[in-house]
């Protein structure tokens, strides 16, 4: 193809609906900020649930060979990466669900998370076990891993098998707040963990994006930032733009109608808006079909052609209004940022009372994805 057909094709693309411009250059810019706050360990990039809304290929296409590993929550997620070529390290983070995972696990050269008794009855069973393995530790979450009174145990399996274990074992754990470090049980929780790997003597992670920021002093072998590769702080008492964070996902529409109406008219479903005075309204065509959250009400902003606007009246699966009084200079086809670039989803986020994370891989299909560099 061309470059003039590339930059034709890139043109009627950029001229949809719904697209969400993507930057591989804020991705690269994010990896380097979370590397530079965690100068002695590896990283970890955690890319599950489609790399957080982000899309799965194309974010560790970008990310291979630049990080220790790649973070996958599931076998499909570790297959369709395999797919596409990616020759990075790839963690299974929840671990097999059957022992006839073993044979992928083997077959695509993916590192193994165990964290249930059942993992080391298969794992006896199935042998030789070719990769790495990861012994998660519940030390808190209340979530995965083996129970600290039962790594004793864990341990004495191991050692029977260890012969037939061909990578390296390591320890793995999760806080369970993170973000909020002056609560009483993050330090329980580091200090266990802390014990845990002084007495077994082996490599470690235990810092996800909040735990990098937050607590430096713990970052041991390995961290696993997820969230803020993607733009976004983890934290919220300090911004994105505090961090040095950039948005790697715009999402964008436009535009499509421009009426005037007197003051008392309702807008949308249920006229829940009506207008105070004579309004110009603009129709912008996007909705919750596409990902925008339905809780969101009157007064949440966007951008329209850079210059901030209110929402009014309720979301609609394929549109929602904006109050466009005093922007003159607005025309059916003007572009509109819904979050991004000049508009932080954490602004969404309090306007919705959905999590930014939730927010992130809300992005439906229909929302054409182009990355632009």
């Amino acid at each position: 193809m061309s470059e003039q057909s590339k930059s034709q094709a890139y043109s009627s693309l950029n001229d949809r609906r719904a697209i969400a411009k993507m930057s591989t250059a804020a991705l690269l810019n994010n990896l380097h900020v979370m590397q530079k706050k965690s100068p002695n360990a590896q990283t970890i990039a955690m890319v599950k649930a489609n790399g957080y809304g982000h899309g799965i290929r194309s974010i560790s296409q970008r990310l291979d060979g630049r990080v220790f590993a790649l973070g996958v929550a599931s076998i499909d997620e570790a297959i369709a990466l395999r797919a596409h070529g990616i020759k990075s390290k790839i963690i299974l983070m929840e671990g097999v669900i059957c022992q006839q995972d073993f044979a992928i696990v083997d077959e695509l050269a993916l590192d193994l998370v165990i964290h249930d008794a059942e993992h080391l009855l298969w794992m006896a069973e199935y042998k030789p076990i070719l990769n790495d393995v990861w012994i998660k530790v519940d030390i808190g979450m209340g979530r995965l891993g083996y129970f600290v009174d039962a790594l004793p145990s864990v341990f004495e399996r191991l050692k029977q098998m260890r012969a037939s274990i061909r990578g390296t074992i390591r320890l793995m754990g999760h806080l369970s707040s993170a973000d909020q470090p002056k609560k009483a049980e993050n330090l329980q929780q580091v200090e266990l963990f802390s014990d845990i790997v002084k007495h077994y003597r082996l490599p470690a992670s235990l810092c996800n994006s909040a735990a990098v920021i937050n607590m430096p002093e713990h970052h041991y072998d390995f961290v696993r930032p997820g969230f803020s590769l993607y733009g976004e702080s983890p934290v919220k008492t300090v911004s994105a733009e505090e961090l040095g964070l950039r948005p790697v996902m715009t999402v964008c529409s436009r535009i499509i109608a421009i009426k005037e109406y007197p003051a008392g008219h309702g807008i949308g479903y249920g006229h829940d808006y009506h207008c105070a005075k004579p309004m110009r309204i603009g129709v912008v065509s996007f909705g919750y079909g596409d990902g925008y959250p339905r809780s969101v009400r009157s007064g949440a902003p966007v951008l329209v052609d850079g210059v901030m606007c209110p929402l009014v009246g309720r979301i609609s699966m394929d549109m929602m209004t904006v109050d466009l009084s005093g922007h003159d200079t607005v025309r059916v086809g003007s572009n509109v940022v819904l979050w991004g670039e000049g508009l932080p989803i954490s602004i969404l986020e309090r306007h919705s009372g959905i999590s930014r994370y939730e927010l992130f891989t809300s992005v439906q299909n229909r929302v054409k994805f182009i990355w632009n560099d």
